[in-house]
């Protein structure tokens, strides 16, 4: 489906994909690059209404939930606390 989106809508768009992918990179770096970068993350998302959701396998995802649970068990990631 296409729809026509005013410059603002787009630069929204803009800034929600890039806060989301962000977000992803920020928690799992490791699995980002391993599946080719922030970048190869980008092609591989889809957008939904929360932002780009990476189309990953189940092995992706794993690595991606382990190294987020590792990350946060050692005070990596920043929960707000």
């Amino acid at each position: 489906m296409s729809e026509n989106l005013s410059v603002a809508e787009v630069v929204q768009c803009a800034a929600q994909i890039d806060a989301m992918l962000d977000a992803i990179n920020d928690t799992s770096p490791d699995a980002v690059q391993a599946i080719g970068g922030r970048d190869a993350l980008a092609r591989r998302s889809e957008m939904t209404c929360l932002g780009p959701v990476p189309r990953l396998d189940q092995g992706e995802w794993e690595r991606m939930s382990l190294e987020y649970e590792a990350r946060r068990e050692h005070g990596s990631v920043n929960r707000g606390h």
